[in-house]
């Protein structure tokens, strides 16, 4: 999964893990992070949330990876206004 050119923080990666709690039973671990895809296949075969559960595992991380990937391509075309709210929320909660 990881991509040390373009991604040095493992933030896409991270992001799927966190993604995958929409469709699936438990979260994947961040440990799934340096698993290989079989492993990760598995053990999305056995965490399917119930609408999923006739689905091909490889589907449904197929699905995963691509909410991941617009969660993050909204974050990066967006990230100056998602910075400015920030500051402007942690200024108000003084």
């Amino acid at each position: 999964m990881y991509d040390f050119e373009t991604d040095p923080k493992r933030l896409k990666d991270k992001l799927f893990c966190s993604m995958s709690a929409h469709f699936l039973t438990n979260e994947l671990p961040v440990e799934a992070i340096d698993w290989d895809q079989e492993q990760i296949e598995e053990w999305i075969e056995e965490n399917k949330w119930e609408p999923l559960e006739y689905w091909d595992a490889h589907d449904v991380m197929e699905l995963i990876e691509s909410a991941a990937y617009h969660g993050y391509d909204f974050m990066k075309k967006n990230w100056k206004e998602i910075a400015d709210d920030e500051k402007l929320s942690s200024t108000t909660q003084d």
